[in-house]
């Protein structure tokens, strides 16, 4: 033994290790190392088992919700839903409702300054102001207040001036309201044959929204409709378009953006005479009407659509912005000039209390209005 520890204590001094002793301490590291990954294997499952033994002792509360459950479908019940489907308001009442700003801020602003009091310079000044307000042309205020003025002495006091003016706005539109085709916008199963409408304005006007209205309308009433989407400039126009189309679930005729939008007409009118549908609507791109080129082209457009049916489009609806105001007249005359006109449609009237225009339009013209918009 002594000489085993005389031994080591010599390699030792001499700093060399025997390969004996090397062994026995890779030997002991490996022991430990393994000992410890025991060990901690050991208190891993120690805390798993108390984790599961400590879950299956905690009892569950009433009121708590698995984290899967099988919720089974309630039995019809004829209890209404909180959140009740509003009821279906008649187009009579939301017309009412759409044009609440025409009747206060004009007639309402008439009716306050003129109830109860006799025709005198102050009333005609203050109902002057109003009806230029309104946008009325200055030919027919000032020929309305002129009778009037004539006229006050017939009527008693406090009587129906209100009444006496809206006769005679009445007055200048009745010959020109008389002109209107109800057949084209009344689906009548006795009269199949194609109609062909032919639908223009100005940018913004909203014809394309129109278009959806009347296809809408007129798809309602069991008549078989196809849309002719020749506004192929205005960027998304055709996609547009075809929302309203796919609502009203009628047939429609496009092209890519781009193309001739004469060649759009001529293959929409044709695909309804194939289809054998009622209703042929032409919408057509937004333009002013101070672009002599831009107005050739629809002359174009309403020209090639003869060579389908001889005496097509069947209508010539102009839409107009119901805010326009006077510059609206312009329009109209320029618009009727090209293409003969044969109707006119206001649009966005509750939007504003400005579309007095639409009295002289129609009488310089003498086309009728077929339509309003609101909303």
């Amino acid at each position: 033994m002594d000489n085993i520890i005389l031994q080591w204590k010599m390699f030792f001094e001499k700093g060399i290790v025997p390969d004996h002793f090397l062994v026995l301490i890779i030997f002991v590291l490996g022991v430990v190392i393994i000992l410890n990954l025991f060990d901690a294997k050991k208190d891993a499952n120690k805390v798993d088992t108390k984790s599961e033994d400590e879950l299956d002792k905690t009892p569950v509360q009433k009121d708590e919700t698995p984290s899967l459950t099988v919720v089974e479908e309630a039995p019809p019940s004829d209890e209404k839903p909180a959140l009740a489907v509003a009821p279906k308001v008649s187009w009579e009442k939301r017309l009412f409702k759409g044009l609440s700003k025409t009747r206060s801020e004009v007639w309402g602003k008439i009716g306050s300054i003129i109830k109860g009091s006799s025709i005198d310079d102050d009333m005609i000044e203050e109902l002057e102001e109003v009806l230029y307000t309104a946008d009325m042309s200055p030919a027919i205020v000032a020929e309305l207040l002129e009778q009037l003025q004539e006229k006050a002495a017939d009527i008693k006091e406090g009587g129906d001036h209100l009444g006496f003016i809206k006769e005679f706005m009445k007055s200048k539109m009745d010959a020109s309201q008389a002109t209107v085709n109800k057949d084209l916008y009344t689906f009548d199963p006795s009269k199949p044959e194609l109609k062909v409408i032919m639908i223009v304005g100005v940018n913004g006007a909203g014809k394309t929204t129109t278009i959806g209205k009347l296809a809408t309308k007129l798809k309602s009433q069991g008549a078989k409709v196809v849309v002719g989407a020749c506004d192929t400039f205005r960027a998304a126009a055709v996609e547009q378009l075809e929302v309203w189309c796919n609502r009203a679930e009628v047939e429609i005729v496009k092209a890519e953006e781009g193309a001739n939008p004469t060649g759009v007409a001529f293959d929409a009118v044709a695909k309804a005479k194939e289809l054998n549908a009622n209703y042929c609507i032409i919408d057509t791109a937004g333009r002013l009407h101070t672009k002599s080129n831009l107005m050739d082209e629809l002359v174009k457009t309403k020209r090639v659509m003869s060579k389908v049916i001889p005496d097509a489009p069947h209508e010539t609806l102009l839409v107009l912005d119901a805010i326009t105001g006077q510059n609206a007249l312009r329009q109209a005359e320029e618009f009727n000039k090209a293409l003969d006109l044969s109707g006119l449609i206001f649009t966005k009237c509750d939007g504003s209390s400005k579309a007095g225009s639409a009295v002289g339009i129609v009488e310089s013209l003498n086309v009728p209005i077929v339509y309003i918009g609101v909303g």
